[in-house]
């Protein structure tokens, strides 16, 4: 969509603030200016889903310019003197110093040449920028201990809506029913399921050590017409360790690895 016009045609015309503007006009002007993503609409799903299918072929270039961009950037850095607020180890390989940390469940080692799984294969380029960015942020705050939804956080509706439709919506399709499959899932995590628990599950994953989540999660009833639901909860410091964009990329990699495990993405 390359103009207002194009972009108020798509929506519903409705003005029902779900986006968080006024009007549907006043969303598209704030798409445009790069205020708010697109899929802050939540009825613009199949616009959404053809646009992210339009750029598919574009998208591993501007990855990979940003992963040569924060390679470059993270020469700099002394690796060591951060391992301590990532909760990372120090270790020495042949080609310099590298960072040994847990990653969603599995141990990876972080270089300024790359970053690798223990199988020594590279991660995929998106996984890398997360863990760069991880690298950047590197704080010796401590976790608040206190639970909130994405929408606590500043500046955070569009992504809450990303968050909802890619990680929230994707577990409550893929696991309603099956919560004992999900339960050894996120397990295989390192997660650890939570006694005190309002929901049919609460499990807390740490997908980086500074970087827990708690998924809640609901199963469908249909005695109550109820369908199931799914809530990504993040500690009330996260963003002393990551950009809101990097969290929301964090909830989804966990989301797109227990799909993984069922045969789904």
């Amino acid at each position: 969509m390359k103009s207002v016009l194009e972009i108020v045609k798509a929506t519903p015309k409705t003005n029902c603030k779900a986006c968080g503007q006024i009007s549907c006009m006043a969303f598209a002007v704030a798409v445009m200016s790069g205020k708010l993503d697109i899929s802050a609409c939540p009825y613009l799903v199949s616009q959404n889903t053809a646009e992210k299918e339009a750029q598919s072929t574009t998208m591993p270039d501007a990855e990979t310019a940003l992963l040569r961009e924060l390679r470059g950037k993270i020469q700099g850095i002394d690796l060591a003197s951060r391992a301590s607020a990532l909760g990372a180890e120090v270790v020495f390989l042949s080609t310099g110093t590298a960072l040994k940390l847990p990653y969603l469940g599995t141990e990876i080692l972080l270089s300024k040449d790359g970053i690798y799984a223990e199988n020594h294969m590279e991660l995929d380029p998106r996984d890398q920028i997360l863990l760069y960015n991880y690298v950047f942020f590197a704080s010796d705050e401590a976790l608040s201990g206190d639970w909130v939804g994405l929408e606590a956080f500043p500046n955070s509706i569009s992504k809450v809506v990303t968050l909802r439709r890619y990680t929230e919506e994707k577990l409550a399709d893929a696991f309603d029913g099956r919560l004992h499959e999900l339960m050894a899932i996120l397990a295989g995590m390192s997660g650890v399921m939570l006694q005190e628990c309002h929901a049919d599950l609460c499990a807390q994953v740490s997908i980086l050590p500074k970087v827990p989540v708690q998924v809640h999660f609901w199963n469908s009833s249909q005695e109550d017409g109820f369908t199931a639901q799914a809530k990504v909860l993040f500690d009330a410091n996260a963003m002393r360790f990551l950009d809101i964009e990097s969290l929301v990329f964090a909830a989804e990699r966990m989301a797109e690895m227990c799909l993984q495990q069922i045969g789904l993405r």
